[in-house]
């Protein structure tokens, strides 16, 4: 998706709120705009004047104008930052369901790290932005709506109010470009750096007391050094935007009060006149500033749209069918292999499994026992040859179907931060109380659960990392029973569990009644198995 198009997208989405927002900034910025001018005529037709009563007036016309000020202000603000974070929230729900859609070669475009980053700082950069979009529309109508009241004074003050135009497009025309190409390379460290902080914190403990930690920690401090040397590098550019622009105004300021001054001087201008050209001069500075903040994050937003579009636009490689799934039936493989990068094929033997039947996947490292499984459970297609379901080439069928078909427990499972019953359950609130249990009793946690203080209750840390690799695998299986998939992938779950344990398991799983292919290289698997399949080594 191109930055343009989740731009606009997000304008659509924060329609009424922009609006609401909008209508606040106008009247905001009429508010500064009368300001001077109510000084001005209380000034010539108050003090100047001696008249006491328009010197009142004219100062509680100055102080309703304030208040309007004040309420515009707060509508402005509170609208617009109001539609931001709902906007942030809705993209963040189209964030996720692309990316819990994707299939293994679409994430393997985008980093962990760098996947965060765009999810955090450059949604986060998109949700400031939208926030700014009414006071940058109501400031460049404010801005031009002082031009105009400027040529509308004293000839000479009207030429040195309208000669800053031309300086200021020059002055907004040199640097947006060098802004946008900083503000890309900025994110392409904070990515880079954010995959540095999740390996320092992933694996440093994996690494601990063989060296690696220090090169980590270096890693990391090269990432950082490169972040802070693209941030300056950034500020350098947005500082010197920043003083430049309004410096225009500012300078018109000082030669409009010597040419006023002189006209005041002469009687051909009011002293009231000349404070209020000072005052939107001034406001014209303000303005300026406020404008070039607010193209300085469009900038940022542009470049941050065109990273969190590259997400949006990632299609997963495997596409559905609309073909239905039978209620039970024979899963077979014909025929297939799977090229992988500067690797030989890996060429898997014809499979013919019955439903209800127990098939123990042996073979060598690097057989291809995992990557079977991965085609049976769909999360890859292969390269030559189909794998099919009761007939139905998976590659045919709706992919919900064959995941409520077919469920896998990977070699290496992972928990997620809290319960254990929430890493079971999943969000899943028809599972009742029992069928927990009963999970957890054919995956031979049970009685370990039950025998924690808090039960089913317990914080398992992040990853799983309070409970042993066993009793990860096992949690891990019972999570997987629960789905109630009528084909169960397993791929060596039972390797980090003691022979007694995995008796129990195996014999669980004899009960179940559904489809079971275990990829293994323990023989207790392959002696529970209605059969072996032994796959051979590729390359």
């Amino acid at each position: 998706m191109r930055p343009a198009a989740l731009l606009g997208w997000a304008l659509r989405c924060s329609g009424r709120g922009v609006a609401a927002s909008w209508a606040g900034g106008l009247g905001y910025q009429g508010g500064l705009i009368l300001l001077p001018w109510c000084l001005g005529r209380a000034l010539d037709e108050g003090i100047t004047g001696g008249d006491r009563r328009a010197l009142l007036w004219w100062a509680g016309a100055t102080l309703a104008v304030s208040v309007a000020l004040a309420g515009a202000e707060l509508a402005m603000r509170w609208w617009a930052t109001l539609a931001g974070v709902r906007t942030g929230n809705a993209l963040l729900e189209r964030l996720a369901g692309r990316v819990l859609g994707w299939d293994a070669r679409t994430a393997h475009r985008f980093s962990a790290g760098d996947l965060v980053t765009r999810g955090t700082r450059d949604v986060e950069t998109l949700i400031v932005w939208l926030s700014t979009v009414p006071s940058l529309a109501s400031g460049v109508l404010g801005l031009v709506t002082v031009l105009v009241v400027v040529a509308t004074l004293e000839p000479v003050l009207a030429v040195v109010g309208l000669g800053t135009v031309p300086l200021l497009l020059a002055v907004n025309l040199w640097y947006p470009g060098r802004y946008e190409r900083a503000n890309s390379a900025l994110s392409a460290a904070h990515s880079a750096r954010a995959d540095a902080v999740e390996d320092l914190l992933s694996a440093s403990t994996a690494v601990r007391g063989l060296g690696g930690e220090t090169v980590l920690v270096r890693r990391h401090d090269a990432a950082s050094r490169t972040v802070r040397d693209r941030t300056l590098a950034l500020a350098r550019i947005a500082a010197a935007w920043a003083a430049h622009a309004p410096f225009v105004p500012w300078l018109a300021t000082a030669v409009g009060l010597a040419a006023g001054g002189l006209a005041v001087l002469d009687g051909r201008f009011s002293v009231g006149g000349l404070v209020a050209f000072a005052g939107w001069m001034t406001l014209l500075g303000r303005q300026v500033m406020m404008l070039t903040f607010r193209f300085n994050q469009l900038g940022d937003a542009w470049t941050a749209a065109g990273r969190v579009g590259a997400v949006l636009a990632a299609e997963p490689e495997l596409s559905g069918g609309n073909r239905d799934l039978g209620e039970t039936g024979e899963v077979r493989i014909v025929s297939a292999a799977v090229r992988r990068e500067q690797r030989a094929p890996i060429k898997l033997p014809d499979l013919d499994v019955e439903p209800g039947e127990f098939v123990a996947i042996t073979g060598p490292v690097g057989s291809g026992k995992s990557t079977l499984l991965r085609l049976l459970a769909r999360l890859e297609d292969p390269d030559e040859g189909t794998v099919s379901y009761g007939g139905t080439d998976l590659r045919e069928a709706r992919i919900e179907d064959v995941r409520g078909a077919v469920t896998l427990v990977g070699q290496r499972p992972l928990l997620l931060s809290g319960t254990i019953e929430d890493n079971l359950r999943l969000g899943r609130d028809h599972i009742t109380a029992e069928q927990l249990r009963a999970a957890c009793r054919t995956a031979a946690i049970l009685e370990f659960v039950e025998g924690l203080p808090d039960g089913f209750a317990t914080e398992v840390g992040e990853r799983g990392n309070t409970v042993s690799g066993g009793q990860l695998q096992r949690l891990a299986l019972a999570r997987g029973l629960l789905r109630g998939a009528r084909v169960l992938l397993l791929d060596d779950v039972t390797s980090a569990v003691d022979a007694r344990t995995e008796q129990r398991i195996l014999a669980g799983l004899r009960e179940l009644g559904v489809t079971v292919i275990f990829a293994t290289s323990r023989p207790a698997v392959a002696e529970h198995a209605d059969r072996v399949e032994e796959l051979v080594g590729n390359g």
